[in-house]
């Protein structure tokens, strides 16, 4: 698997039997290799996720949309391409890549739309979009209260998960807060490679939470990005 972050929280990753391009907002993207299909994930509308020139995307093995309901409803585009997909929470959608077929389950956000949870090579993916545990300071106890509740029940599907890949929030707007919900996945799953997104280009947000106490223990897991387009490659498929 080959994983090249394209900024914010989009990732474009390849595999022996097609791409995948999750919440592509901005940025330059990979050539597109011609004998493998294109599917693009939309987590939810929010334009730092969501950026209708994706419908403008055509890979010559073919293109394929995976789009959250919400997508549609706030910002339908004029033109609807074919091979499009919209899911609610809770959803379960089968896609066939080459010889090969993979799931996708939908999670309800506690922010907007959903994230997924993908079934591959007998392997989960998780993008996690804006389901996080958004708790701040500038919020009621009430509010931060709700979060926390709503944030756990939502991941609940992924408790004892084995995440081959996980595409986490830690984002430094919550202040001492900023790692609640990446660590609350980490210590509840067993995932091999963990991915920071959505931190709004302060890359220095990877070393302040693997320099605390909290992240520390899970240094090899985390994958510690550095620029726009850097990237992965996982030969332990």
């Amino acid at each position: 698997m080959k994983v090249t972050y394209v900024g914010h929280s989009s990732f474009f990753i390849e595999w022996p039997e097609c791409i995948w391009l999750f919440d592509y907002y901005e940025g330059t993207l990979p050539d597109i290799p011609e004998d493998k299909p294109l599917f693009i994930f939309v987590s939810h509308f929010h334009a730092d996720h969501f950026n209708p020139a994706i419908f403008r995307l055509q890979a010559p093995a073919g293109t394929h949309y995976i789009l959250s309901h919400d997508v549609i409803r706030h910002r339908k585009p004029k033109f609807l391409p074919e091979n499009l997909y919209t899911m609610r929470p809770d959803e379960l959608l089968t896609l066939r890549a080459g010889s090969e077929t993979f799931q996708i389950h939908t999670l309800r956000s506690t922010d907007f739309g959903v994230a997924f949870l993908i079934r591959f090579h007998e392997k989960w993916v998780y993008h996690a979009g804006d389901l996080n545990w958004w708790v701040w300071k500038e919020e009621s106890r009430q509010y931060n209260n709700n979060m926390t509740a709503n944030f756990k029940k939502y991941t609940r599907p992924l408790l004892g998960l084995d995440l081959y890949a996980a595409f986490l929030p830690l984002d430094p707007r919550q202040e001492e807060w900023y790692d609640k919900g990446m660590l609350y996945i980490l210590e509840n799953t067993r995932t091999s490679h963990a991915f920071p997104m959505h931190f709004w280009k302060d890359y220095s947000v990877t070393d302040r939470f693997l320099a605390s106490p909290q992240g520390a223990p899970y240094e090899e897991q985390i994958v510690k990005i550095n620029h726009e387009n850097e990237t992965f490659i996982f030969d332990d498929l």
